[in-house]
């Protein structure tokens, strides 16, 4: 998932809203870069990490914010890049067909934006339409980034997690840096009370709840599907609360230090911190070469990993939010293909391993019910204790089990799905 790669504070601070910065004529750069500086030195001293070099600032207009952005996902991904991944969404229902994904995620992030820090080019970009005194929360997170960068070299931990292909290893990774941000941020607005960060409530909860009301007045954000709003709260709201889990057990900065220097491997810890301190890492998936099995037409065009909290989205679109979260809570890893034809068809599949035999009882039975509340018309197939298949409205879907391994396929043509649990040769 890519949406919060850049940084960008999304919790709209002390009720401020695109309505009241309306009211203000565009700010001095000369006393908005004055204010940087200051900040500068406050986050040095509430994070306890001296500047190692300069901060370079600039202040940048709405309309050079969004074309930033713009050029930044072209840079970043490529436009084929970002078609599979949507392709991939929509075939499990987590986005609507008819998303443009990619101009959708452009709009979003333009929305959003109100400053931000860019690890490749060092520069911490503020927004020139808000004045100074608004901008002190959003500039002590965003500074807060630009230290981790000096320290823990954050934009080569970035450009390896793109490599890797890993979108939930990736989201775990920034959920620490957002939930450092948010730490810092919060303790700069908690400072006169004398409190911080880790005496709030769970602040996945309240930044859940704060969602809610910020809602209205962020368009873009409110017409968003859920996965795509879970996953831009994610790693502000669960990284906090997962920051606030590590300072329990160590109250001081240098465990966070520590924690940049040891980063979780999956959603499934930030989630869960206990499993983090017990290094229950995901478990490699059993490759397949599946697109062997459907013929010399098909190729594997995207892979990537869901992660326990993709996978408890998935769960919710058809499950409560209890339900769902229980029902993924023994993941143990899984990887997403999306398989592509000559012909243009596609179709998903999901290879998933889970800690226990227990655990896989327990999504196996969630994971048929769930299937039979998506395709309720659909007539089913090759039934058996480890699996089952359907086929509906030309489409093929199944599910099968092997012992802590379960597999599932979304939307594979009917013919190649027949083949495929047939056996017949290519």
């Amino acid at each position: 998932m890519k949406f919060g790669r850049w940084f960008l504070l999304l919790v709209l601070v002390a009720g401020m809203s695109k309505a009241t910065l309306a009211l203000f004529q565009e700010a001095d750069a000369s006393a908005l870069l004055k204010t940087a500086d200051e900040m500068i030195q406050t986050v040095a001293r509430i994070r306890g990490l001296e500047p190692k070099g300069q901060i370079l600032r600039g202040v940048k207009s709405r309309e050079e914010i969004t074309r930033f952005l713009n050029e930044l996902v072209q840079k970043v991904y490529s436009q084929s890049e970002l078609r599979k991944e949507g392709k991939m969404l929509q075939k499990l229902g987590l986005i609507p067909a008819s998303m443009d994904f990619k101009e959708f995620l452009l709009k979003l992030l333009s929305e959003q934006a109100e400053g931000f820090y860019d690890p490749e080019t060092k520069t911490l970009y503020i927004a020139s339409w808000a004045p100074p005194d608004e901008q002190k929360p959003v500039m002590a997170h965003e500074i807060t980034h630009a230290l981790q960068d000096q320290y823990f070299n954050i934009g080569k931990t970035m450009e390896e997690d793109r490599a890797l292909g890993n979108d939930d290893r990736a989201l775990a990774h920034e959920a620490v840096r957002e939930g450092d941000g948010m730490a810092v941020m919060l303790n700069y607005l908690l400072e006169p009370a004398k409190k911080n960060f880790a005496q709030l409530p769970d602040l996945a909860t309240v930044m859940r709840a704060q969602m809610s009301v910020s809602q209205s007045r962020n368009a873009v954000f409110e017409s968003a599907p859920q996965y795509i709003q879970e996953n831009l709260l994610f790693s502000y709201g669960y990284g906090a609360a997962f920051l606030q889990k590590i300072w329990a057990k160590d109250p001081s900065w240098k465990s966070i230090d520590r924690l940049h220097a040891d980063l979780p491997s999956s959603t499934e810890q930030i989630l869960h911190p206990e499993k983090y301190f017990a290094r229950d890492n995901p478990k490699p998936v059993q490759e397949e070469n599946i697109a062997a099995k459907l013929g010399n037409n098909w190729k594997v065009s995207y892979k990537n990993v869901l992660g326990e909290f993709s996978l408890g989205l998935l769960m919710n679109l058809r499950f409560t939010e209890t339900r769902a979260r229980r029902v993924v809570n023994g993941w143990g890893g899984d990887e997403v293909l999306l398989l592509e034809n000559d012909q243009g068809k596609d179709a998903v599949f999901v290879n998933t391993i889970w800690d226990s035999a227990g655990d896989a009882d327990v999504f196996f039975a969630a994971m048929t019910d769930w299937l039979q509340q998506r395709y309720p018309k659909a007539t089913k197939m090759k039934e058996s204790p480890t699996g089952f298949s359907l086929v509906q409205e030309g489409e093929f879907h199944s599910l099968q089990r092997d012992g802590a391994s379960i597999r599932f396929i979304i939307g594979l043509p009917e013919s190649d799905g027949l083949k495929l649990i047939n056996g017949e040769p290519k």
